[in-house]
């Protein structure tokens, strides 16, 4: 299980959401959502498909940096509280969708300089993930970049140990609150890989569970069909 099964109890109060990821990532969230935005938008004018945008705290970063978002997430409470942090700053730079991860298939192909995935890939079973991540190449522009954040398991026994012994309350928190548990990715990098992509940077935190992964498309791919 992850800090990601006490997201789900969080995402039923949205105005809290923010707060309490903050508490169980002990506060490296902050750091996380800085990292995913400087690598998904480098310089200004950056073309962005967030998906599960949540609250919009990615979204609002990204913005800063001049990129223009579209972001997408399945729930309307948490759209509406994205909406409201970035009703002044949005201008005509944001489009809002509300749909789930596997619908970025309607979406115009090679039409993005950049796809996020920010702490949502743990929510969705493999073959989701296998769907998800290789629509989302094929929503990139040739030598485009995919930006992937999440919990992941910890390289080395000692580590997954710590790691175990670290997230025994947020188990037992998550399972009473949310009545499930969700797991720890196992190899987030071989599942980029084999949706095509060409994995060239990775960062962690909190003992190497937190990570990101940022990815490109190959240069020559050709431009998918739909």
């Amino acid at each position: 299980m992850s800090s990601l099964a006490l997201m789900r109890w969080l995402e039923a109060t949205p105005e809290r959401y923010d707060a309490g990821m903050r508490v169980v990532t002990l506060g490296r969230v902050t750091a996380l959502h800085e990292a995913v935005a400087s690598a998904a938008a480098p310089a200004p004018g950056a073309e962005v498909l967030e998906i599960g945008c949540g609250t919009g705290a990615v979204t609002a970063r990204l913005l800063q940096r001049g990129a223009r978002v579209t972001a997408l997430d399945q729930s309307p409470e948490m759209l509406e509280q994205a909406r409201s942090r970035l009703r002044v700053s949005a201008a005509g730079d944001m489009t809002w969708l509300e749909r789930t991860a596997s619908e970025i298939d309607a979406l115009p192909a090679a039409a993005y300089d950049a796809v996020v995935l920010s702490l949502c890939l743990s929510e969705m079973s493999g073959d989701e993930r296998r769907y998800v991540l290789t629509r989302a190449r094929e929503r990139l522009r040739p030598g485009g970049r995919l930006v992937a954040a999440d919990e992941v398991r910890s390289h080395g026994a000692a580590r997954r140990a710590a790691q175990t012994l670290a997230r025994a309350p947020q188990w037992l928190a998550g399972w009473l609150l949310a009545g499930s548990v969700s797991r720890p990715l196992a190899d987030l990098r071989a599942e980029l890989e084999a949706a095509g992509l060409v994995v060239q940077r990775e960062q962690r935190w909190l003992l190497g569970t937190l990570a990101l992964f940022e990815a490109r498309t190959r240069e020559a791919d050709p431009c998918p069909s739909s």
